[in-house]
């Protein structure tokens, strides 16, 4: 298979261009293709900011590597610092430039907030537990779960947001919010959906 070079965002902060390296057929998914992307610039001091640009249960990050796998768009995609892109369950080639150009973006996003001194929050020891305590605990059903539980586990899997827990926006809550801030931080906090700022 020939390289295939694409300038995907060419006023990007720090990665512009990907290169497609090589194509195989995807083991977990029959019909399926997993690629070998290289973007054009190391990533390897933004790879922790960009865990934190994830909900934490989609995030994997080796830290002793610096190696982020992300479970998201219904597949794996694992970041090495040289700036080596691994993912599987692609329809086509295609499909792995529209995916591999979300990433980009947010790759470059973390880059200016590392510019700007942002610092990564250690997203492997949040729990459900931890997140859980600084939630009302009313269990009043109206983000659409049962109980805070059923809310903190698919908040933390990307399939909730906090702006859905109303009660977390009342005046009398502040204390929970902080909570929350002193945990996760301000950029897994947008991460997760919180606009109350």
């Amino acid at each position: 298979m020939e390289e295939i070079k694409k300038e995907i965002i060419p006023d990007g902060a720090l990665v512009r261009e990907v290169t497609l390296k090589q194509v195989k057929p995807c083991i977990a998914s029959e019909g399926k293709i997993r690629v070998l992307m290289e973007l054009d610039s190391e990533i390897g001091k933004v790879i922790p900011l960009l865990a934190n640009m994830y909900p934490p249960g989609a995030v994997n990050y080796v830290k002793k590597k610096n190696i982020l796998t992300l479970t998201i768009y219904d597949r794996l995609i694992s970041l090495y610092p040289s700036g080596k892109v691994s993912m599987n369950k692609n329809h086509d080639v295609e499909e792995a430039f529209e995916i591999i150009k979300r990433v980009m973006e947010k790759i470059n996003r973390a880059y200016l907030a590392y510019q700007d001194g942002a610092r990564a929050r250690d997203v492997d020891k949040i729990g459900p537990m931890d997140l859980h305590q600084c939630l009302p605990g009313t269990n009043c059903g109206e983000c659409g779960e049962s109980t805070c539980m059923a809310f903190t586990m698919k908040l933390l899997n990307g399939e909730q947001e906090l702006d859905s827990c109303q009660p977390l926006k009342e005046p009398w809550m502040q204390e929970k919010v902080q909570c929350l801030e002193k945990i996760l931080g301000q950029q897994l906090m947008e991460t997760l959906g919180w606009s109350g700022y």
